[in-house]
């Protein structure tokens, strides 16, 4: 079998229209190939001959495949990561993500080529974010660039995900002080409202249903017996959907929770 020849291609400048761009040419299955890898005014000769040397990896290794597309991490999340998220997040999740994610990530690697933005690269975003943001909003920022490199990596366009072992920085800016309601509050809150608003507080602050749009969303059929509800929609901008937290697979075969009522005697 005859073996296969080790190569590093040839790389150099070409005018492309009024614009200068990076030319790489070489040898695939005894033909002579050449791919446009991008302008030179945007693109570093060091990352240029980075992605060079990822369309010859798997020639090299004798595992050659149909090349893919080039992106910068703007691309990328836009054309990419975004539709494929918005197959499974919420209207709600989507509200906030989105902006999160072009404020803070796109803006810090927004023209830079998708397989050259290293971990010590985004670990020092994650350090710099960590002075002016809390550890959940630094947790959140740690997660998405963890899905992006996940996704290129599963789609073949990067050999490994820099982004999998980030670390959440010791020191985040402190976020409020907040502190638990007492026993007392929690009666003087209650006792303060009329019947109605009195449960649907008591849902919220007591057996654990999210907010307003879980409230808003309860009818006569979730009630299951005398103390358990099953939360099986949400509202949020006059649209129902189903809760965000839950277990798939209930009886009309959507996302659900229940919630056991904890009465106390002389409670309702």
């Amino acid at each position: 079998m005859r073996r296969i020849r080790f190569q590093k291609g040839n790389l150099r400048q070409r005018q492309h229209g009024r614009a200068r761009v990076w030319l790489a040419q070489w040898y695939e299955g005894g033909t002579r190939r050449a791919k446009v890898l991008g302008p030179c005014a945007q693109m570093t000769r060091s990352q240029a001959e980075f992605v060079l040397a990822a369309i010859l990896r798997p020639i090299n290794e004798g595992r050659a495949h149909t090349l893919g597309p080039v992106y910068t991490f703007d691309q990328f999340v836009e054309r990419a990561y975004f539709p494929h998220c918005r197959r499974t997040w919420k209207e709600s999740t989507e509200s906030t993500s989105v902006p999160v994610i072009r404020n803070h990530l796109v803006a810090a690697f927004r023209d830079r080529l998708l397989g050259t933005v290293t971990r010590i690269e985004m670990q020092d975003l994650l350090e710099a974010k960590a002075l002016l943001l809390g550890a959940s909003m630094v947790r959140h920022l740690r997660w998405h660039l963890n899905g992006i490199f996940k996704l290129a990596m599963a789609d073949g366009l990067i050999g490994h995900n820099p982004a999998a072992e980030l670390r959440i920085p010791k020191r985040c800016k402190p976020g409020r002080q907040l502190r638990p309601l007492t026993e007392d509050e929690v009666h003087d809150y209650l006792g303060s409202l009329e019947l109605q608003e009195r449960l649907l507080a008591r849902l919220t602050l007591i057996d654990g249903l999210r907010g307003p749009g879980e409230n808003l969303a309860l009818r006569w059929g979730a009630l299951l017996e005398e103390d358990i509800v099953l939360v099986r929609e949400r509202v949020y901008q006059g649209k129902f959907d189903t809760p965000k937290s839950g277990k798939r697979g209930d009886a009309k075969g959507g996302d659900a929770k229940t919630v056991k009522k904890k009465r106390k005697p002389g409670q309702f």
